[in-house]
This record gives C-alpha cells, sequence and structure tokens, in this order.
C-alpha cells in the first residue's frame, strides 16, 4: 500500500542533510493493541500521525493529536529522527523530535489518549545546540529506572582542541511527571569515546559524522553499551562500565561508511549481533560471546549498495533472523555515484548457516526509489513482519509493504514493565524450540531516522508450541514452560 503523502525539506537546509533527514517513529501510541506511525516531514508541510484502524487502514490525525506542527499555526520546525518512547514514566508513548540546522529538539507528552502537548520548555532539550539531530535511540544505560536518550548529530562541527558536551547523551532526570534531561555525554565519557577529531568526511575534518545509534547489551552483563553506526569510519562500540560511565571496546568496526543499523541474534547462539549498512561495503558483526565482535566475511551480505535503514526480522517465519536494507544516492549530488541511483532494495534471507541470500525480486519487494528510512512492524497484526519504507522522492515518499506471508508460525510478546520503564525497555526475551533458542532484547533503536516498536515476533517454522523466557530490565525473571503458536502474548513483569 503506498501512502501518498511526500515529505522532506525545502532548498534552504544543508543540501546533504536535506538528502537523508526526516524519518518514522512506530509504537501503540492510544494503547489500542495496534501499531500507530509518526512521520517527521520538516517544513515541506505538517508532520503526519497515522492511526491503525485495523488492517491496513490508517487515519491521519496529526493535527487533532497536537503534532502536526512543532512550532505553532503553520510554521514547522525541521526535524529528524522521531522516537517514541515513554520518557515520562506514566504508561504511554510519548514522543521526540530532533532538530535540524539548529532548530529545536522537541518532547511532546502523550495524555494517555493518543494527543500531545508541547513539554520542550523546562526539559533540558530547549537548551540543546547540535546543528543537526538525525537519529535517536532509548535505553536506561545507568540503571536508575527510567529511559535516558543517545543522539546521533551527524553534520554538526567540533572543535578537537576544545574537549566538552557533544550532547551525544541524556540522563533522564524526571521527576513528578516533570520531564527533564541533563546532558551526560562529558561526564560519562562519550564524548571523548567517540572521537569526532578522526573522520575525514565530505564536510571536512572535526564533524560529528554518526547517523544511528544504539543501546544493547552486548557482553552479557545486565547494562546497556553503545553501538554507534557513523560515516567515513568513524562507528565505534562503548563499553557500559556499570557506574554511569563508558570506555572504550577492544573492536574496532571496519565499516566505511556507516550509515544504518539492526541488531539481533542472527544465529541464535544467545548473544546480540549487529548488521551495519555502508555504501558497497556492508558489515555483519558477530558477537563472540563476550561483547567483542568478528567480521563475518562469508555472510553474503557486504556487496549492498548504497545502504541506508535497515532490520533484523524473521519474515518468513521460520526461527531465523531475516534483514530487510533499503538503498540509493541520487548522481546529481555526486557523479561519482552514478551506480546507486537505481540501486534496489535487498531482502537478505537467512539461510540458517549463517548466510543470507537476496530474495527481494522474488518476495515482490524489490525497488529502485531512493530509500532512507525503515521500520519492520506488524502493521496489520496477522502475526507476521510487515515493512514502511520512507524515501527522498517527491512522489511515492513512503510505502507499505504487506507481508503476505501463508501458513506460518508465530509469537507476537508484548511486555508491559514496571514504572517507569513501562515498556520494558532492555528486557531480553527467549523463546526455546526443542534445542534452539531465539534470543531478542526489547529496545529502541534507529534503523536509520526510524525505529520498530517494542513487540517482538517469533517465528516457530512447523512447530506449535514453545518455552518463553523472560529477563526483565532488573534481573527478575519471568518462565512460561509452553506457549502455543498464533497468539499476542502480553506479559506483565511481576
Amino acid at each position: 500500500m503506498q501512502i501518498n503523502h511526500s515529505f522532506g525539506f525545502s532548498a534552504g537546509l544543508n543540501p546533504m542533510v536535506a538528502q537523508f533527514a526526516g524519518g518514522a517513529a512506530s509504537g501503540d501510541i492510544d494503547n489500542d493493541g495496534d501499531i500507530d506511525v509518526f512521520v517527521a516531514r520538516g517544513d515541506s508541510g505538517p508532520n503526519l500521525l497515522y492511526i491503525n484502524q485495523g488492517g491496513t487502514r490508517f487515519d491521519e490525525r496529526a493535527a487533532a493529536a497536537g503534532v502536526a506542527f512543532s512550532l505553532g499555526g503553520t510554521s514547522n520546525g525541521r526535524h529528524s529522527g522521531p522516537t517514541f518512547g515513554d520518557v515520562d514514566g506514566d504508561g504511554d508513548l510519548d514522543l521526540l523530535l530532533g532538530g535540524l540546522e539548529g532548530g529545536p529538539t522537541k518532547v511532546f507528552a502523550n495524555d494517555g489518549t493518543g494527543n500531545f502537548a508541547d513539554v520542550t520548555a523546562g526539559s533540558g532539550f530547549d537548551t540543546a545546540s547540535a546543528d543537526q539531530t538525525i537519529s535517536m535511540a532509548l535505553g536506561d544505560y545507568d540503571a536508575d529506572g527510567d529511559l535516558d536518550v543517545l543522539m546521533a548529530h551527524w553534520g554538526t562541527p567540533r572543535d578537537p582542541t576544545i574537549p566538552g558536551e557533544t550532547e551525544t547523551l541524556w540522563r533522564n532526570d524526571s521527576s513528578g511527571g516533570t520531564i527533564r534531561f541533563t546532558p551526560a555525554s562529558q561526564t560519562s565519557g562519550v564524548a571523548g569515546l567517540l572521537a569526532f577529531d578522526l573522520p575525514q568526511g565530505v564536510l571536512g575534518p572535526n564533524f560529528d559524522y554518526t547517523f544511528a545509534p544504539a543501546f544493547a547489551d552486548i557482553d552479557g552483563d545486565r547494562d546497556l553499551d553503545i553501538l554507534m553506526v557513523s560515516d567515513f569510519r568513524g562507528s565505534k562500540v562503548l563499553i557500559n562500565n556499570g557506574n554511569g560511565t563508558f570506555g572504550a571496546s577492544g573492536f574496532t568496526p571496519d565499516d566505511e561508511n556507516g550509515m544504518g543499523a539492526a541488531i539481533g541474534d542472527f544465529d541464535n547462539d544467545g548473544d546480540l549481533d549487529w548488521f551495519v549498512s555502508s555504501i558497497n561495503g556492508n558489515r555483519l558483526f558477530q558477537n563472540t560471546g563476550s561483547g567483542g565482535f568478528i567480521r563475518n566475511g562469508a555472510s553474503g551480505i557486504e556487496p549492498g549498495g548504497w545502504g541506508w535503514g535497515s532490520c533484523f526480522a524473521d519474515f518468513n517465519a521460520d526461527g531465523w533472523l531475516d534483514i530487510y536494507q533499503t538503498n540509493g544516492w541520487e548522481a546529481g549530488k555526486d557523479p561519482s555515484a552514478s551506480l546507486y541511483v537505481n540501486d534496489t532494495t535487498r531482502l537478505w534471507m537467512a539461510q540458517g548457516d549463517g548466510t543470507f541470500a537476496d530474495a527481494a525480486a522474488v518476495s515482490a519487494i524489490q525497488e529502485t526509489d531512493q530509500g532512507r528510512g525503515v521500520v519492520c512492524d506488524d502493521f496489520d497484526n496477522d502475526g507476521d513482519v510487515d515493512v514502511l519504507l520512507l524515501t527522498a522522492e517527491a512522489a511515492g515518499s513512503a510505502y507499505l509493504w504487506k507481508n503476505e506471508l501463508s501458513g506460518g508460525n508465530s509469537i507476537k510478546v508484548r511486555l508491559r514493565g514496571k514504572a517507569p520503564n513501562t515498556f520494558a525497555i532492555g528486557a531480553i526475551v527467549r523463546l526455546t524450540i526443542d534445542d534452539t533458542v531465539q534470543t531478542r532484547m526489547v529496545a529502541v533503536n534507529s534503523n536509520f531516522t526510524s525505529h520498530n516498536s517494542t513487540d517482538q515476533i517469533f517465528g516457530l517454522g512447523t512447530h506449535q508450541t514453545a518455552g518463553l523466557r523472560i529477563i526483565w530490565p532488573d534481573g527478575s525473571e519471568t518462565i512460561q514452560p509452553s506457549v502455543s503458536a498464533g497468539q499476542t502474548l502480553v506479559i506483565n513483569q511481576p
């Protein structure tokens, strides 16, 4: 289904940033059990909020919900990386928007019915000064129970001779229903570890070229580490020290132009792996089990074109995570990139042995538009994973690809955690069939300017039952020895 609303930015925006900013947030904002979508459009027109009416029918209600414009009247701010998350701990999804060209980063509080109020004033985000905020991720890095914010700022200049606050990491200090964030990049060590003096990018040296931020427990010690995808050889892995600070990892990613990302256990060995989309050089970094990674050069996913948004999902419900990746670049912006004007979507289907085969063409999902952000979610609530694609095209700027999987067995898991982390961000969900264990982390991480909801969908293949184990963010556990295929399990933290 095509969503016939163009989005983008005026010629007044930095022409490079205008090629990729925007994005979508996915989540159940009205708590009715299905997935809604927010789309950021910048000053080309009002933002869009699609409320799910069931099946593949959506009603656009941004104006009524209070998020069509972020500056009031008919003046809209330039924004990117919209993000849904319960940042005030009241049980519903609030909305964050990253500012562009020095514009305001915004926070909107959900009143519980899917209507929003601008509460940026006094939130701490009203002091933000980064030129560009491209993408965001949410996670409780300091283990105090609430959701902190990790930001990417591609195109923001940095002076390497002046150490200071980069506005990458924001600590959540909300209380009493009042949303408040405090810059923590310098005090946590993140600012120095990202080393913005190293990349030599298209804007020159000493710029922040980060694109896709993520929180993930990669070393199994129950705290959230940072995986930051960055352009021009700048991607980083930062290890959480367990005391509110981070240290350098012994692993240095070798992607040359990292853009999008996906995190998941593709090999079903119990730890979290990292897919990074890049310009003709994708990487699948396989977790060694102790927080280190090795490059899986035999996976078949590396020659992926000019990659952008990506996600892990079990599209055929066989128990193995597949990868969706969108691509493209306009040759007029870079004559040397003419090979990528009609670059095709990749649908990397897992073969169960650590390798992948591209099935985009045979799955009827292949296209040659200028893809950017992607969201992988069960929009029609039928148990399989659909894809929302955002493009940089003037027409056909968004497509909803409906998965028509026939006969696939799956289980959807939706967690309800204790306040203030009411969506259980950081929880680990394991599904066991015989001697195979699928592992997922509940997360709000950037695919590239966009993110999936927190629902977890597991494929069972030909099996009808499985065992389920949930490790909640506080370390407590819920075990269900036998759950049946074909259902949505809503599980509350005890």
